[in-house]
């Protein structure tokens, strides 16, 4: 007697995290955070133009923001390794906001300037690392890629709309209000960390490798990740000043291209990062990074836009693909940890670019400076295909 397969109208429907309300909550709190990490985005032109900084200052300004994420990432990392999560979530709001209500009022270079941005930095770092570690207590292992792409893609649609508002307010009204505005934001993520109830970790883990193969590969995914700050960075930091000296006025057209490709990988093509592998995903993700950054040593201002959309589509690869991979290779109850850790790698990459390039701008110029920082970029992906050719042997219990 022969059985049948089971009939269409009773096959197990495919999983999607947006059925989960506390999933769609968590949107809405990223939402609310990428409208003031947008707005900071711009900090560079507001130090150009207003606080009157040289290259070599405003890498400093911004290394000040992620010298102080990889400070604070191992105790995040302890924090969320508890289930801290929430407390996270909420201090990092509380943070954020404050530290950038009142940074448009400043009017020079000097220590107020460096301590706002290291609280944001601090903020950044226990906000994103309780809302990541959220999901992967409320999405299965197997859709991590595609969960921490739609997440970081609620964020993203700040990018272009944040950049460009708080760019036509300090127009308008000043910086210290366009930034008021950002903070004012921030309380909104506030609220909704405070709704967020407890959600138990019910996670079931692979078996681990063998210890001396995750050990070789969690090493080459920190520094891919380190290498993909390193490309954000120069992006970030360095494209802004590069096209005000070109004779730009409006530089928000590359958050735009940024956002738009970065919305249309992370929705689009959510699912390819599990489907494919996060690995793979990550060397496509790191060989497109370096070609932009490539890219951007002829910038020119019209071409803005266009080297946005590369920036878009290499990033909202590379950041959940990097995410996931972490995850995917921690080792049991070190999860936490391995996300903040991912945070302070690519924080530190960010704050290597920013503080090496602005000096390399000032003595060799803006073109040397992009094309070293592409070649750090294509290295993480060298060391991330080696690691992956290394055979895994799974540990005996």
């Amino acid at each position: 007697m022969s059985t049948s397969s089971p009939s269409p109208a009773l096959a197990t429907p495919a999983y999607s995290e947006w059925l989960d309300p506390q999933f769609r909550r968590l949107l809405l709190f990223f939402m609310a955070y990428g409208y003031a990490f947008s707005s900071l985005l711009l900090v560079p032109k507001f130090a150009t133009v207003v606080l009157y900084a040289s290259p070599a200052e405003v890498g400093q300004i911004a290394s000040a923001t992620v010298l102080a994420c990889v400070l604070t990432a191992p105790f995040c990392g302890r924090w969320l390794d508890r289930g801290r999560y929430r407390a996270a979530m909420i201090t990092g709001a509380v943070v954020l906001a404050g530290s950038t209500l009142g940074f448009g009022y400043l009017r020079s270079v000097g220590p107020a300037v460096y301590v706002l941005r290291a609280l944001q930095g601090v903020g950044n770092t226990l906000l994103v690392g309780g809302g990541s570690s959220l999901v992967t207590r409320l999405v299965p292992a197997a859709h991590h890629g595609r969960a921490f792409g739609t997440a970081g893609a609620a964020s993203l649609m700040m990018n272009a709309v944040a950049s460009s508002i708080t760019e036509q307010l300090a127009d308008a009204y000043g910086w210290g209000f366009a930034f008021e505005v950002a903070g004012i934001v921030m309380l909104v993520a506030l609220v909704l960390a405070i709704l967020q109830p407890y959600v138990p970790d019910e996670r079931e883990m692979p078996a681990p490798p063998s210890v001396r193969t995750a050990t070789l590969r969690r090493r080459a995914g920190a520094y891919a990740t380190l290498a993909a700050g390193a490309g954000f960075g120069m992006l970030v930091t360095f494209t802004q000043p590069y096209a005000l000296s070109l004779g730009a006025v409006h530089v928000a057209t590359l958050f735009v291209g940024y956002t738009l490709t970065a919305l249309f990988v992370r929705l689009g093509l959510g699912g390819v990062v599990d489907r494919w592998g996060r690995r793979r995903t990550a060397l496509v993700a790191l060989a497109l990074y370096a070609a932009t950054v490539l890219a951007a040593s002829a910038l020119r201002p019209e071409l803005l836009l266009v080297l946005g959309f590369g920036f878009g589509i290499a990033h909202g690869l590379a950041w959940p693909a990097l995410s996931a991979l972490a995850v995917e290779s921690a080792a049991r109850g070190r999860v936490g940890s391995a996300l903040a850790g991912t945070q302070a790698y690519f924080a530190g990459g960010t704050l290597l670019a920013v503080w090496i390039g602005g000096r390399l701008i000032d003595t060799r110029g803006y073109p040397f400076a992009f094309t070293l920082g592409a070649c750090t970029v294509a290295s993480g992906a060298v060391a991330l295909w080696l690691a992956g050719r290394t055979p895994v042997a799974v540990a005996r219990r």
